[in-house]
């Protein structure tokens, strides 16, 4: 206990840096920061409850799908081709880095592929952990250092390349903070939460509380107040540390040789995201910081949560996040299964 005591205060003061200098999700970082510091020069194990940090998302959860209105879903219906291209070009890039790497590296193509393919580390690291033809380390190492390279590089490269700013907010109150009491997180969120993981979705913490807070912002037409700021700064420094103590110094040493290909992999994945993200500003008028937080490929809560620090349309950057993680995690294990057979060594 004394351990994550001194890891939530160290982040507390990172995090309270960052947001002096007005960095986007800056204790979601300092979060990250602080657990990452402490594991690889302080205590060699550290962890954080995974409770904690889903009661972070659950909280993350309801401030994205407040969001969600009866405009989201006509703004989806016109742009599915956008949506679904988005998708399959970060796919497809991811699959043509895993090759690469399954070429030049130790690694099997199984793997490899498991390993890059974008917003999909919790599922990933589950299917990695139960199948004897993966190995577990390149899957976590590729998926960890991917995760990391965009949530760390994506707000970053908003600001300094697209020209961001992040918008200015309290630390402990908002203002002119109207609509239905906040309060109702709890249990609409709550109730979420245990739906999805009763149906087995994906990331049942964030996605249920998600689609549940969405669905009674549309079903009952009401305006739902924010979460107070100190409350979301909380959830974001457990969703950080929790990703912080993922990092395994070890597990980075024995896969080292993999390391340059899982960043060169990233910065292309960011690259294509780029590129996808002018297209879609052209095409449907997007604000372009939008579009590149919708195809970044970093995790649903972390690109939402910078689109709320930036001020961006983040119903827009849910739907894009949301199509591609549910597209990974309804196909890849099928065409998984379908390709590399049982008997299957690489």
């Amino acid at each position: 206990m004394k351990q994550r005591l001194i890891a939530l205060l160290l982040a507390l003061v990172i995090g309270l840096t960052l947001f002096h200098f007005h960095i986007p999700i800056p204790f979601m970082l300092s979060g990250i920061i602080a657990a990452s510091f402490l594991k690889f020069f302080v205590w060699r194990y550290l962890n954080w409850p995974i409770s904690w940090r889903n009661l972070g998302l659950m909280v993350a959860g309801y401030g994205i799908g407040r969001d969600f209105t009866q405009d989201t879903l006509l703004q989806m219906s016109q742009q599915l081709a956008g949506v679904f291209g988005a998708s399959l070009l970060a796919i497809g890039i991811s699959l043509l880095v895993a090759w690469v790497t399954y070429k030049h590296t130790f690694a099997n193509l199984l793997s490899c592929v498991m390993g890059m393919l974008p917003g999909g580390l919790n599922q990933m690291m589950l299917m990695a952990a139960e199948d004897p033809r993966v190995d577990a380390n390149v899957v976590v190492m590729q998926q960890t250092i991917r995760l990391f390279g965009v949530v760390i590089t994506v707000p970053f490269l908003v600001i300094h390349l697209l020209g961001a700013t992040v918008s200015s907010q309290g630390l402990l109150t908002h203002a002119n903070n109207t609509g239905l009491t906040w309060l109702c997180l709890f249990p609409i969120a709550g109730l979420g939460a245990f739906l999805a993981k009763k149906i087995k979705m994906p990331t049942s913490a964030l996605i249920g509380p998600i689609l549940a807070t969405a669905l009674f912002s549309i079903g009952s037409g009401m305006e739902l107040q924010k979460a107070p700021p100190i409350l979301m700064n909380l959830a974001q420094m457990n969703i950080g540390l929790f990703m912080g103590c993922m990092l395994d110094k070890e597990r980075l040493y024995r896969t080292r040789l993999l390391l340059p290909y899982a960043l060169i992999g990233t910065f292309l994945i960011i690259g294509g995201s780029v590129v996808m993200a002018e297209l879609l500003s052209r095409y449907y008028g997007i604000p372009i910081v939008t579009s590149f937080l919708a195809m970044a490929p970093g995790g649903v809560a972390e690109m939402c949560l910078a689109g709320m620090s930036m001020g961006a349309d983040v119903s827009l950057i849910l739907t894009y996040q949301i199509v591609r993680l549910l597209m990974m995690n309804l196909t890849v294990p099928f065409f998984i299964n379908r390709y590399f057979d049982e008997n299957y060594k690489g």
